[in-house]
């Protein structure tokens, strides 16, 4: 026993060092992922850093009508998703990261009266949901009060302004390689601050 313990405190010590050195370059790797999803996410609205972990999306409003064809038993029919979001907090340890999920939509609104079997959706709509228990903080807005009014500046109740939370929510870009780019960096942030926060 005693002369095993030097041989177990030396490990010891070289696991505590290791996480140590580890740590400042999990929140650099970090930092940069978010960086590149501010990027991808710039022609559709901005990410504020909130915290180390925590970023808040703020959608440019009024976010499109997303239609979404299905093919089933050789019919297509179609599923609408709408996305009234001024502003979505989301701790990124909260993200489900195998749930990040996109799909190509088509946001004109005579999309399902001229699709034709093949046709690609000039969208692609982002998917991101929460772990089971947590739910992400939102604000909404009301979409046919925001269309309606003419140039602002407007108060947040002339457009209907209210806090909501949702256990998911969806993210339109109109470049798919930068929804790509978004999704990696997201995934990527995510267990990036699962790991940090598991080692603190």
């Amino acid at each position: 026993m005693g002369a095993k313990s030097p041989v177990y405190m030396r490990k010891s010590l070289l696991f505590a060092a290791l996480v140590f050195f580890a740590l400042p370059c999990v929140a650099q790797n970090l930092a940069t992922s978010i960086q590149i999803m501010k990027r991808a996410y710039a022609l559709s609205g901005n990410i504020v850093v909130l915290d180390d972990h925590t970023i808040v999306i703020e959608p440019t409003m009024p976010g499109p009508l997303c239609a979404l064809p299905i093919d089933k038993d050789g019919k297509t029919t179609w599923a609408y998703y709408s996305f009234p979001l001024a502003s979505i907090v989301v701790p990124l340890a909260s993200v489900d990261e195998t749930l990040i999920s996109d799909d190509l939509v088509f946001t004109h609104p005579d999309a399902a009266k001229d699709y034709k079997p093949g046709d690609v959706g000039d969208t692609t709509m982002v998917v991101i949901a929460v772990v089971p228990g947590k739910q992400f903080h939102t604000i909404t807005y009301d979409r046919d009060k925001l269309t309606s009014l003419g140039p602002g500046p407007h108060s947040s109740s002339a457009y209907g302004q209210a806090s909501d939370d949702t256990e998911a929510f969806g993210l339109t870009f109109s470049d798919r390689a930068q929804a790509r780019a978004f999704e990696m960096a997201l995934k990527e942030a995510v267990i990036l601050s699962k790991t940090q926060a598991s080692r603190q």
